[in-house]
């Protein structure tokens, strides 16, 4: 029986291997297209809004702010980097991950509110620009 067994490992972790990368790489074309996404937002706010500048139209102060608001909200962050001062870090938080404690996930919940917050503004001025026409 244990020569059974043995037989399949090697199957077992080359699917693991190629399902991980399969993810990953899945998980790596998401977050592309994600931020093509947002750049193309931030230019459909900006290129009207220079237009509007160049032909010299006053824009209001306060749609302004609005709109650099909006803009600067998108920004894509670099990944923070999380110095371990010297700690092992082990096999199984290498396989597992680490685990984020009360405060991370309480700041991770509260960015994604304020993303999915200012996804909706961006996209209700992208429809006011369109039904306006601009």
């Amino acid at each position: 029986m244990p020569a059974f067994t043995t037989y399949y490992v090697p199957h077992i972790l080359y699917s693991l291997a190629i399902t991980s990368l399969g993810m990953h790489l899945l998980s790596q074309r998401k977050t592309a297209e994600a931020e093509r996404m947002q750049l193309t937002a931030q230019l459909s706010l900006l290129e009207p809004t220079a237009a509007r500048l160049r032909t010299g139209e006053r824009i209001p102060p306060p749609e302004l702010d609005r709109i650099m608001r909006l803009v600067r909200s998108h920004r894509t962050h670099a990944p923070e980097i999380t110095e371990t001062n010297g700690e092992e870090i082990s096999w199984r938080e290498v396989i597992l991950g680490r685990k984020k404690d009360a405060r991370e996930e309480v700041e991770e919940m509260r960015r994604n509110r304020a993303e999915e917050w200012d996804r909706r503004d961006l996209e209700a001025v992208q429809k006011e620009m369109r039904i306006s026409g601009v």
